[in-house]
């Protein structure tokens, strides 16, 4: 065994140790006698967790561990937690749900992350996993399912542990006047967003929902009228936009502000996201420090779906060298569709990833996972357009949007398989054809996140307007 990581800690505090169930703890000890001295209850738990052994300046090891052979003592009866690596079982940042991943700081991940044998085996896992066996495993030894890290690839989730998660006693909201924000709300969020016309992405359901497996949401209504959505992140709240409905002015943002100061404790995650620039000179007036925070694009629909003229040349040739090189179709998005697209996005996003020059592109690359299934999943009741693009049955590309305003198309989410060069420009092109004959005049393709080959990219279709959208906070 080379490996120089596994059974290794770089302290004893927030690490990715193993966790025991009584019965693999009673396994290690009839396997090692000196197993007995190896364990710690959890608090409140029935897991045990391994007593890290120091290496000196080096770190520590598991106890199990021996390195004057770099193996295993009890390799014959490691628990499930040893057995599962590199894949490991966690809850999603927003804590709401448990998935299968892939922690990538393995040096066999590094190496083989690419395989689809390997995306096969994960999917085996989840199947394998997620059954009664499976449930009354975790009833054993919860500990097992950990917290998010940011090396983690997500790969699948676990409906039945996570029904057992959720059947927990819900969490007390971070502020009296909060309420949980549930399903059957939806109708009263859609109405508040329609009270009046809007051009960021930021006022769909899509935007505000799709991210619900990362983030907790909450509700209040005002005093004025109308209602204020809270984000819960990171064990921090914040509105993803300005109060919502029939009134959106001075004494509900104040109200909304409020909440946030009491909630928040002061700490400076308290702002107000998602404001166009027609309402910056309010905010500024009521002592708000506003700075724009992102910029989205917008382009005429028909010249996205022509791409006639000498600025849309290089997509032209894009296209026409795609259609030369396979046959394509694109057609409507379909339940049965899910796993396929998701495996595409995991080896999208796995390329990605190796390519990403910094950590905010590795964090948007994991957490859109979660926001493209839950699209998929929702697409309904988010009122979205899902389409494939796929070439002799296999699924090759995928896109999502919807309605903005009576004018305006969002589109939220497209993936291409990077291997088929053009794909992307046809996806978007056939899309965008589909979109002029529903009578949209302009397409807002979204925000580039900061990240410069994104911009570049939005820049290249040549867009009609760009809008910037704003947040506000108090110094």
């Amino acid at each position: 065994m080379e490996c120089k990581i596994c059974c290794r800690f770089p302290d004893t505090k927030n690490v990715q140790t193993p966790f025991w169930s009584g019965l693999e703890t009673g396994w290690a000890v009839q396997n090692n006698g000196e197993a007995v001295s190896w364990f710690k209850p959890e608090p409140a738990s029935p897991s045990l967790s391994p007593r890290l052994v120091s290496c000196g300046g080096s770190g520590y090891r598991c106890p199990a561990f021996e390195p004057e052979t770099n193996r295993c003592r009890i390799h014959a009866v490691k628990p499930l937690d040893c057995r599962l690596y590199p894949f490991v079982l966690a809850s999603n940042p927003g804590q709401t749900e448990v998935l299968l991943a892939m922690d990538t700081k393995c040096p066999f991940i590094e190496r083989h992350q690419e395989d689809p044998a390997l995306v096969a085996y994960a999917a085996e896992l989840v199947e394998y996993l997620d059954t009664e066996a499976g449930l009354e495993y975790l009833r054993t030894n919860p500990k097992v399912v950990g917290p998010a890290w940011p090396e983690y690839l997500w790969m699948g989730a676990l409906p039945r542990a996570t029904g057992w998660i959720q059947g927990e006693p819900e969490r007390k909201p971070p502020h009296p006047s909060l309420r949980p924000f549930r399903e059957e709300d939806l109708p009263m969020l859609l109405n508040a967003l329609r009270a009046r016309p809007r051009s960021a992405s930021h006022y769909t359901l899509a935007s505000l929902i799709g991210w619900s497996d990362l983030i907790r949401l909450w509700w209040a209504p005002f005093k004025e009228g109308g209602l204020g959505l809270f984000s819960e992140q990171a064990g921090g709240l914040f509105l993803p936009v300005p109060p919502l409905g029939d009134s959106d002015g001075e004494g509900s943002v104040r109200e909304a502000w409020k909440i946030l100061e009491q909630a928040n404790q002061g700490s400076a995650v308290s702002r107000i996201e998602g404001i166009e620039t027609a309402a910056v000179g309010a905010f500024e007036e009521m002592g708000f420090s506003v700075r724009q925070a992102e910029t989205e694009y917008f382009y005429e629909t028909g010249s996205l779906a022509r791409l006639s003229g000498e600025g849309y040349r290089s997509q032209r040739w894009a296209v026409n060298r795609c259609l030369k090189s396979i046959p394509v179709r694109i057609r409507q998005f379909e339940q049965g569709d899910i796993v396929p697209c998701l495996q595409l996005y995991t080896r999208w996003a796995i390329r990605r990833q190796k390519a990403a020059s910094d950590d905010l592109e590795k964090r948007l690359l994991r957490d859109s996972l979660f926001y493209h299934r839950r699209l998929m999943m929702d697409r309904d009741r988010l009122g979205l357009w899902g389409r494939v693009l796929e070439s002799e049955g296999k699924i090759l590309a995928y896109t999502f949007g919807g309605e903005i305003s009576k004018e305006t198309f969002g589109v939220f989410a497209e993936i291409a398989d990077r291997e088929v060069p053009g794909l992307a420009q046809t996806l978007f092109r056939e899309f965008c054809r589909e979109i002029e004959k529903s009578g949209f005049r302009q397409v807002n393709a979204m925000g580039d996140a900061g990240l410069p080959l994104l911009r570049r990219a939005k820049m290249a279709y040549r867009p009609s307007a760009l809008l910037p959208v704003f947040t506000a906070t108090r110094d």
